[in-house]
């Protein structure tokens, strides 16, 4: 008789071979590597990113902190938004941004040549023949804001011609005839007549040339009084929400004008 062979059972899970040290080692190693990287990573993401923000919002304090202008050009994005465009070789460049819910301003001045001063008229939508001059566009709270002064120059909003006051002459005296008994005719000027009857000759007056009055017309481009700050300004109107730019130079020295602008956006 033939007995049917029997397969070997198979082998139970406690008969699987020990794992070595070395083994063991190196899967606890790798272990612990991916641990860090799933949650070192992120975690070290998070800390550079609020760190980043701690430095920019401290930058964007001590900004709106700052009082009065920053010697330092505005960023390319405040000059677009602004659009006050900077001509490129400008010096003595300094800024000041204000804003609240309502409005915001950027305050700008720097110096230039005047080639650069016709390419940022032109850049901001004017040209030299709207400067009014004698005419100071920024207004005083502006003026106060940016820590300005203008002198010689009255200020306003709007750019509007001066007026050219009529020199006004000065009154000549009236001549008043002598009165009866008297020698000579009374000085020349006076409003009361001589005294009847007097023997002594009324004095005669020293001829005195008239004085013609100063002229009450603003002052011209050309300066006026010698030293005198020669200013002129204009006011770029622009269609909202694109902002109005208040523009003032100091023509003192045609080939180095200056030039301070107050530019205003409503958001």
């Amino acid at each position: 008789m033939t007995v049917p062979h029997q397969s070997t059972p198979p082998r139970a899970p406690q008969d699987k071979l020990p794992e070595d040290r070395r083994h063991m080692i190196r899967r606890r190693w790798l272990t612990a590597v991916i641990i860090v990287l799933l949650v070192g990573i992120p975690a070290g993401y998070l800390v550079i990113s609020a760190g980043q923000s701690r430095d920019s919002g401290r930058d964007k304090e001590r900004e709106s902190s700052a009082a009065g202008l920053q010697a330092n050009r505005p960023s390319q994005m405040k000059r677009r938004v602004f659009e006050v465009p900077i001509p490129a070789g400008a010096w003595d460049v300094a800024y000041y941004e204000t804003s609240n819910w309502k409005t915001s301003r950027l305050y700008v001045q720097f110096t230039t040549t005047a080639t650069g001063l016709d390419v940022f008229l032109a850049e901001s939508g004017t040209s030299r023949a709207q400067l009014v001059p004698g005419h100071v566009t920024v207004s005083e709270r502006d003026a106060d804001i940016a820590d300005w002064t203008f002198d010689d120059g009255p200020t306003g909003g709007t750019a509007t011609p001066p007026t050219g006051g009529a020199a006004t002459p000065a009154t000549v005296g009236t001549t008043a005839p002598a009165t009866a008994g008297t020698t000579a005719p009374a000085t020349v000027g006076t409003t009361a007549p001589a005294t009847a009857g007097a023997a002594t000759p009324a004095t005669v007056g020293t001829s005195a040339p008239a004085t013609v009055g100063p002229s009450t017309g603003a002052t011209e481009a050309s300066g006026g009084a010698t030293g005198a700050t020669v200013w002129a300004g204009t006011t770029v109107t622009r269609e909202e929400p694109r902002p109005d730019t208040d523009i003032t130079v100091d023509l003192t020295d045609p080939a180095f004008p200056r030039v301070y602008a107050v530019s205003t956006t409503s958001p």
